[in-house]
């Protein structure tokens, strides 16, 4: 018996020579022309990352076309029991990708032909009996398995069947290796589900092929597993095995204690001597062919993050990192190593304390892992003292990475600066002196503000300018990572006959709209030295607003997007201060902080909590169309929208006065597209009266059956890893839209020292807000059409 290596070099890799091998195995036996179906066994794995390796794998095998489904069986190797999540279960995986995938395309797999465990039976034994009885029906029928598929864990398990289990009882070795086929009841300590229904031992010996997957943490399990059956193929055990020694009993026995057999009667065998792992049976009986995930040996990769123990990167930035990691997104060779100032954090002096003290309880908030996803990405962090004010500890970070990276031609840096925005240029002088790569790139991620205003953002470019190529930079404006923002070039330019309405023959305003129910606690005295024509609308709101009204980038390259991005930034006036309204909610100077603040300045805070502006283009395809923002603190909803609402058919057109239609983009929560339009109600009639606004609903969470939408830190860092700079921020971008806010805010702050209105909390904002959005053009509508406030904003 043999093993063939297949290595696969990365994750798409490891799919495709995956599925090639499975594909492979099923056309042979279908060209021999064969009278019995293909039977395909099929094992799941633990944890997250596996998991979504598995349903990658099971997926992209539905889209062979090569493969005559209507002459296949699939049947599961293992499965959970007891579980209360069903999607958790390994019979949801196979039906949610492979059969889903399968039925989508109509590619004639037969239901009768998928054989799964009825996990809803009353007790795990009888699973076991009635899967037992099905299953083994269908491989006699079949002449089955051909091939079975199963990974190797840690603990030098397969199928289920797990080396724990059967050494705890003698007897259950005998009975996982019983000559007739059978289903096993097993149980683990390892993992969440520990009551585990499975085919026996015979069942995967018996099969024509054998895929086995080696995965992170298996390789231990691995080259024990090997070198046990080299010594026994091929060293003293071999040859020992043949040495027979007669007992006075009459016993004949090998000498390595695996057989015993009776010379004279039947007495029963004793029970054999169970080894590490059942892959070690199954190789003495099969060829398996060996699918291994084989790290980059040639490439390394530091992802380093400054202020690792502050509230911006264990809230956001670490998340997204086990995000990633959890959907196999990040390179193997990746080590992520957190930097922070013992002088701030005194608690925090080692990678165990950085754990514990403030990356567990984030980390373990996010849903869908078991203790094996996070142990492995525990394995990729590190922790670093360095103090900014002693550049000689960032030499010491040097020669950390350069030890993480030892053995390897390339390492590539990424520098994550969860930083106050004041020591970004100092963080980065020292970094480009003395802590970077020599023999790969390096990427600097800042993240908004970006100042104060033109000046101080042009001061701050300027600075990173010394010691960076733009190029290396990466601004951060996590709302540019927005599923729907994402979406307004799909939605605008792959569409054509939507995209010619978005013009000023069509459109009579645009309105987008930022809102957050709750106020600025816990952020008061940042927050007040910015405002909310800061903090939301010169970059999140100006972000979303360049993706409408841009005109079609050359290609979909980083440089094309940002080069249109920046051309419509030219054509916007700055704002009129007329046509803007500031406003702050009541409470707002009970907050202690705002209180210092006021006590330290002698005056109480004139700091908007919100504000509407109107903005105009100087171009063809706007000219005239009002863009109004919105955006404030302590309203009614948290939500997030662009209303692009088209002009009126005049009160002479066929069907008379009729509301408004509007294109309503739903940035969050719960991301949708609708499009707000007239139809005919159902009745005898064909009046005006009969016409009503409905709404055409696009519901991507539906549509796509999404269960998770990657959250916006998680695009944009795997954006940084990946190269792709399309969601940053480039530096003439940044300085058009301070060119169209600064004289606004100079305006408000230093000439007019406008008092903002006071709203309540809880409120829409202030009623001379709604006079300006409505001088504007703008209407409100109910579900109806009826004009008047919407009592939902978006339904």
């Amino acid at each position: 018996m043999g093993i063939e290596r297949i290595l696969a070099s990365s994750e798409r890799d490891f799919v495709a020579k995956s599925v090639d091998y499975i594909e492979e195995c099923i056309a042979k036996h279908q060209s021999q022309g064969r009278s019995t179906n293909f039977v395909l066994g099929l094992s799941a794995s633990n944890g997250r990352v596996r998991r979504a390796r598995q349903a990658d794998v099971w997926s992209t095998l539905a889209g062979r076309t090569s493969i005559d489904w209507s002459r296949v069986c699939v049947f599961l190797v293992d499965e959970r029991y007891g579980w209360h999540c069903e999607e958790e279960s390994n019979s949801f995986l196979i039906r949610d990708t492979l059969i889903k995938n399968l039925n989508r395309r109509s590619a004639g797999f037969p239901e009768s032909n998928l054989i799964l465990p009825s996990t809803g039976l009353d007790s795990a034994l009888a699973c076991a009996e009635d899967y037992q009885s099905r299953l083994c029906d269908m491989l006699e029928k079949e002449h089955g398995p051909h091939l079975v598929t199963i990974g190797l864990g840690s603990d030098g398990h397969i199928a289920s069947v797990f080396p724990e289990w059967y050494k705890a009882v003698p007897e259950r070795w005998s009975t996982a290796t019983q000559k007739t086929r059978g289903v096993l009841v097993t149980e683990t300590s390892e993992f969440e589900v520990r009551t585990r229904i499975c085919v026996n031992l015979r069942v995967i010996r018996e099969a024509s092929n054998i895929l086995v997957t080696l995965q992170e943490g298996s390789e231990e399990a691995w080259t024990n597993v090997k070198r046990s059956f080299d010594e026994e193929r091929f060293g003293e055990k071999r040859f020992a095995k043949r040495a027979k020694v007669v007992e006075p009993t009459g016993v004949v026995v090998s000498t390595d204690g695996f057989l015993m057999v009776h010379a004279k009667g039947r007495k029963p065998k004793p029970a054999p001597k169970p080894p590490d792992s059942p892959l070690h049976y199954v190789l003495r009986y099969s060829n398996i062919s060996a699918m291994q995930l084989s790290l980059d040996k040639e490439t390394h990769y530091s992802f380093v993050v400054m202020g690792a123990a502050g509230d911006l990167a264990k809230k956001k930035t670490f998340p997204s990192l086990f995000q990633l990691h959890l959907g196999r997104l990040l390179p193997g060779s990746m080590k992520i190593i957190g930097v922070d100032d013992p002088k701030f954090h005194t608690d925090v002096t080692s990678v165990s304390d950085f754990w514990e003290k403030r990356l567990r309880e984030y980390l373990e908030k996010q849903k869908g892992w078991v203790n094996e996803d996070v142990e492995s990405f525990k394995q990729r962090l590190h922790f670093v003292h360095v103090q900014l004010d002693q550049p000689e500890t960032m030499s010491a970070l040097d020669r950390r990475l350069q030890e993480l990276a030892e053995g390897r031609a390339k390492e590539h840096r990424v520098f994550y600066l969860a930083l106050p925005p004041f020591l970004f240029a100092q963080a980065v002088e020292h970094l480009r002196e003395r802590c970077w790569s020599k023999t790969g790139w390096n990427r600097v991620v800042v993240e908004k503000p970006f100042g104060k205003n033109g000046a101080e953002a042009a001061a701050l470019s300027n600075s990173l300018k010394k010691y960076l190529d733009e190029k290396e930079i990466f601004r951060m404006d996590h709302y540019l990572a927005k599923t729907l923002v994402l979406n307004l070039l799909t939605l605008r330019f792959a569409n054509r006959e939507l995209g010619h309405l978005f013009h000023c023959h069509h459109v009579a305003n645009v309105r987008i709209t930022f809102k957050e129910a709750i106020g600025v606690q816990g952020r008061a005295g940042y927050f007040d030295g910015y405002g909310i024509i800061r903090d939301i609308m010169q970059n999140h709101l100006m972000q979303v607003l360049t993706l409408v009204a841009m005109e079609a980038p050359a290609t979909l390259e980083a440089e094309d997007v940002r080069d249109e991005k920046v051309k419509v930034l030219k054509q916007i006036r700055p704002i009129a201060p007329r046509d803007c309204v500031i406003g702050q909610y009541d409470g707002y100077q009970a907050d202690p902080d705002i209180q210092k603040i006021n006590l330290k300045q002698g005056y109480a805070s004139r700091c908007p909590t919100f504000a509407v502006a109107v903005l105009y283009l100087d171009n063809e395809r706007w000219s005239g169309v009002p863009f109004i923002m919105k955006a404030g603190k302590g309203l009614e909803v948290h939500q997030t929208i662009v209303r692009i609402q088209f002009k009126k058919a005049p009160p002479s057109s066929l069907f008379g006065e009729q509301p408004q239609n509007e294109l309503v983009i739903r940035i969050q929560p719960n991301e949708a597209i609708y499009y707000k339009m007239l139809a005919k109600m159902p009745g005898l009639t064909q009046q005006a009266r009969d016409v009503e606004q409905t709404v055409l609903d696009l519901d991507l969470k539906k549509r796509f059956e999404l269960r998770r939408t990657p959250e916006a830190y998680e695009k944009l860092i795997h954006d940084v890893i990946q190269g792709e700079s399309h969601n940053f921020v480039r530096r003439d971008e940044l300085e058009q839209a301070w060119r169209i806010f600064d004289p606004l805010l100079t305006t408000l702050e230093k000439e007019e020292k406008r008092e903002p209105e006071r709203y309540t909390l809880g409120s829409r904002g202030p009623l001379k807000a709604d006079m300006l959005i409505d001088r504007m053009g703008f209407r409100r509508y109910t579900v109806t059409g009826v004009p008047g406030f919407a009592e939902d904003d978006f339904d």
